[in-house]
């Protein structure tokens, strides 16, 4: 699988695809690596905020802080192909190219009080916030060495510190049932009984 395939994979899953996050899991779980485990938990609690669990009356409390915030936000090449065909030329004007590359600036231009205006098709970096993401989770990267990591949230991601509340306790469960801290895997089927 290339570089492509494996991002594509990935925005896939954190848009809800269930056979796209078993496939990415399948992928992953080759390599006895503390970074594809990392990248397993983090890509899993993402995907729970992103499709299970209601966050938008905390989305709406912190008023989309994450869209107003920090460095701009990268356009891959597949997000660049699809904003083209579902936005005007108008509208696409709000990306800004630099070496090549396609960004988003922050605040984002797409952003409406606190919601997304392009929510449904929305950059893969975007999807990928705030436990996916280099920016918010680089230290806990670096630190990471096995086990669940202790994901950091921004102060104020409400909707983030949600899905770690909503985690711990499927975490707790199943450390009480497995006697060892459960995998991305099992947590996903735990988690998918409950919906």
């Amino acid at each position: 699988m290339n570089a492509d395939q494996i991002h594509m994979l990935t925005k896939n899953a954190l848009r809800g695809d269930i056979k796209s996050l078993e496939a990415l899991l399948d992928f992953l779980e080759k390599f006895n690596a503390p970074i594809s485990k990392f990248a397993m938990y983090s890509i899993l609690y993402q995907v729970i905020m992103n499709n299970f669990l209601d966050l938008g009356k905390y989305c709406e409390e912190c008023g989309g802080k994450c869209c107003k915030l920090g460095l701009p936000v990268p356009v891959y090449h597949f997000d660049y192909k699809e904003l083209k065909a579902r936005l005007s030329k108008e509208e696409l004007k709000n990306l800004r190219k630099h070496n090549g590359f396609y960004t988003l600036s922050r605040p984002c231009p797409f952003q409406d009080s606190w919601k997304c205006k392009i929510h449904e098709f929305k950059p893969y970096a975007c999807m990928s916030y705030p436990f996916a993401t280099e920016d918010e989770q680089k230290d806990v990267m670096e630190s990471y060495k096995d086990g669940i990591p202790d994901f950091k949230v921004p102060d104020f991601c409400i909707a983030g510190k949600k899905v770690k509340e909503f985690m711990d306790e499927i975490v707790n469960k199943l450390r009480v049932k497995l006697g060892r801290d459960p995998t991305p895997r099992e947590m996903l089927n735990e988690v998918l009984t409950k919906f």
